[in-house]
C-alpha cells in the first residue's frame, strides 16, 4: 500500500503533541528513553520467538499510517533502526548548521517485509548509538538554529528532531503492544 499520511487533524494534534513532548522530554532525555523502549521492544520481540516475523492485522493507531495496521515485531523494529539512522545523520548535520541533505520521505522507511528480529535488533541497537552520539552534546543541540523539514509536520528544529526519536519509538511501541495482543489471539 503507497504511503498516504496520516489525517489532517491528527497531523495538527501530532504537531502540538511533538512540541508538549519535546518540553516535557528535552534532548537531554532522548538517550535514556530511546535505551528504554529499545529494552520493551526487545523484550516484546524476544517473548514472541519465532512468531516475532508473523505479521498482525491491527486496527489503525492515531498518529501511523494506514499501511503500517499489518506488520510484524520485526518489521517494527527494522522501521525505527530505518528512522533513527537518518534521524541521526539528520541531526549531526543541524548541530554543525547544516542544512540536511537527507529527504525525509515516508515511502524510504517502509520496513521490509521479510524482517528478521535478529537483524532488526540489531540494526536498531546501532541506529540508537548513532544517536546517542549525537546526543551527547544538548548545548550544539540547543544553539543550532538550523531546521530540516519533516514530511507531515513542515520545518522542525534541532531541538525537535532530537526529541522526535523517543516520541517516534513510543508510537511504535504502542503498535507492537497491539501486535503483541493479536499474536495472543491468534
Amino acid at each position: 500500500m503507497p504511503p498516504t499520511g496520516i489525517p489532517a487533524v491528527e497531523r495538527f494534534v501530532a504537531r502540538l503533541l511533538i512540541r508538549r513532548w519535546t518540553r516535557a522530554h528535552p534532548p537531554e532525555t532522548a538517550a535514556a528513553l530511546l535505551r528504554a523502549q529499545q529494552r520493551e521492544l526487545t523484550a516484546l520481540i524476544q517473548s514472541a520467538g519465532s512468531a516475532a516475523t508473523t505479521r498482525v492485522q491491527i486496527k489503525r493507531l492515531r498518529g501511523l499510517e494506514e499501511s503500517s495496521t499489518n506488520y510484524s515485531l520485526a518489521m517494527v523494529a527494522d522501521h525505527l533502526a530505518r528512522v533513527n539512522r537518518d534521524l541521526a545523520a539528520t541531526l549531526a548535520d543541524l548541530v554543525q548548521g547544516r542544512p540536511s541533505p537527507i529527504e525525509v520521505s515516508i515511502a524510504k522507511y517502509k520496513p521490509d517485509p521479510a524482517a528478521e528480529p535478529v537483524a532488526a535488533l540489531r540494526d536498531l541497537d546501532a541506529s540508537i548509538a548513532a544517536l546517542e552520539a549525537v546526543l551527547v552534546d544538548t548545548a550544539a543541540i540547543r544553539r543550532s538554529t538550523t531546521t530540516h523539514a519533516h514530511p507531515w509536520f513542515g520545518p522542525l528544529p534541532a531541538t525537535v528532531w532530537a526529541s522526535f526519536g523517543p516520541f517516534h519509538q513510543a508510537l511504535h511501541l504502542n503498535q507492537s503492544r497491539f501486535i503483541v495482543k493479536g499474536l495472543s489471539r491468534g
